[in-house]
């Protein structure tokens, strides 16, 4: 393999390992990612890693900072609102469109999708960071539901904004009770059942739920990195408005 093919290797796999860390809660919100730290974590050049943070920038779950280099995106109440806004919008029309077009191999990869993440575990210790396979599980069935849209590029957009919204369900979810597995369960009943209207309201409600919880209990800063003296557990912290 080439020299370049080696590093495009490399790239996709410090990729695919930070994206995990973010998603999963690993990286906290705001936290600085230091391509020094992870250059020598992964045993990878700083250009590996930053080819790495700089595909993860593109998709909203890192930004660069001037002067300093990147950290994990921030959270608040205005970007949530601005999210969810966009996610009811889109992802809508995308799954009106699928229950529309999708045939039989995507009703089948549903209820295989829905299999894998009902028998998942969520978290693997006490502290409650979510585990690799369950955000794998979780953003797949989202994925396949929308799969049959028959539009890749409406693919794309609502895969992305599921990414982004996947940094406030991981810290809402220490807030409040909710019946994960029964809103997943519904989106799926109510899409196999080719019931648009009902599939759409079980999506807006599951959607909703994340932004709702978090808007109802935004009294603590949820967005402090690991290491600051002010950071406090995630089922104290808050949301800057």
């Amino acid at each position: 393999m080439s020299a370049t093919g080696d590093r495009n290797t490399l790239s996709a796999r410090v990729y695919q390992q930070v994206r995990a860390a973010i998603l999963s809660g690993r990286f906290q919100p705001g936290q600085r990612l230091k391509v020094s730290h992870l250059s020598a974590q992964h045993g990878v050049s700083l250009n590996v890693v930053r080819e790495a943070l700089n595909r993860l920038t593109g998709e909203q779950l890192v930004r660069a900072v001037p002067q300093i280099g990147f950290a994990v995106t921030d959270l608040s109440l205005k970007d949530l609102a601005d999210l969810v806004k966009v996610r009811l919008a889109i992802e809508s029309t995308a799954l009106r469109w699928s229950i529309e077009h999708g045939d039989m191999a995507w009703e089948s990869q549903i209820v295989a999708a829905h299999y894998r993440l009902a028998n998942t575990p969520m978290t693997a210790d006490e502290s409650g960071l979510l585990t690799y396979d369950w955000v794998h599980a979780h953003s797949e069935f989202h994925a396949v539901i929308l799969s049959g849209c028959a539009s890749g590029r409406m693919q794309d957009i609502t895969r992305s904004l599921s990414d982004q919204a996947e940094l406030y369900r991981r810290w809402s979810l220490p807030l409040a009770p909710r019946d994960l597995p029964g809103e997943h369960a519904a989106i799926m009943d109510a899409t196999l059942s080719r019931d648009a209207g009902r599939a759409v309201a079980a999506l807006t409600a599951h959607i909703e739920q994340t932004r709702n919880t978090i808007t109802e209990n935004a009294g603590a800063d949820i967005a402090q990195p690991k290491g600051s003296r002010d950071a406090l557990p995630p089922q104290q912290r808050r949301i800057p408005a």
